[in-house]
């Protein structure tokens, strides 16, 4: 077999099916004119093409159909109707493929959900603060923030600081 030949084996049945780009087409048909064992070939393809198509003709021919659908049917009733499968077997089917990316989404979500809870906490005071106040024997009771125009108050020691916010800071 030449190299020619070789080559044009394969385009064969594409060219056949109509399916041949336009530049392998012009160049396989040229070959064609000239190559006789190619020719042969693709007369033989084309045989063999046309007797399939007789032979499942004459197979369609030889089958009713018209009971198919009382068959159907009749296996229908015979065997009820078919129940979904179990949630977990669902459940599987649909994210088990997936689990890595489920389960790295839901550590991002847990991480964030955590940082957002220490980053709303409210704050504690220190072990030195707390120290700090028992030695010296105060205590926070109270802080308001209501407009008491910078009023101190000492009760026993205790100290309550009315902070006001409205009033402009003054230097």
């Amino acid at each position: 077999m030449k190299r020619r030949c070789e080559e044009s084996v394969p385009l064969l049945g594409p060219y056949l099916d109509g399916e041949l780009p336009e530049e392998d087409l012009v160049w396989l048909e040229e070959h064609l004119a000239d190559c006789d064992p190619c020719t042969a070939r693709k007369n033989l393809l084309i045989a063999q093409a046309e007797a399939l198509r007789e032979r499942a003709a004459a197979r369609v021919r030889d089958v009713d159909l018209g009971s198919v659908a009382d068959a159907v049917f009749a296996r229908i009733d015979r065997e009820g109707p078919r129940t979904a499968p179990p949630l977990s077997v669902w459940g599987l089917e649909m994210w088990g493929a997936h689990r890595a990316v489920l389960s790295a989404g839901a550590g991002v979500a847990v991480a964030g959900c955590l940082a957002l809870a220490l980053f709303l906490a409210p704050q504690r005071p220190s072990p030195v603060m707390i120290a700090q106040a028992q030695a010296t024997g105060a205590s926070i009771d109270e802080i308001d923030f209501e407009n008491h125009e910078g009023i101190v108050m000492q009760n026993g020691a205790t100290t309550t600081i009315w902070v006001d916010d409205d009033s402009p800071v003054q230097q």
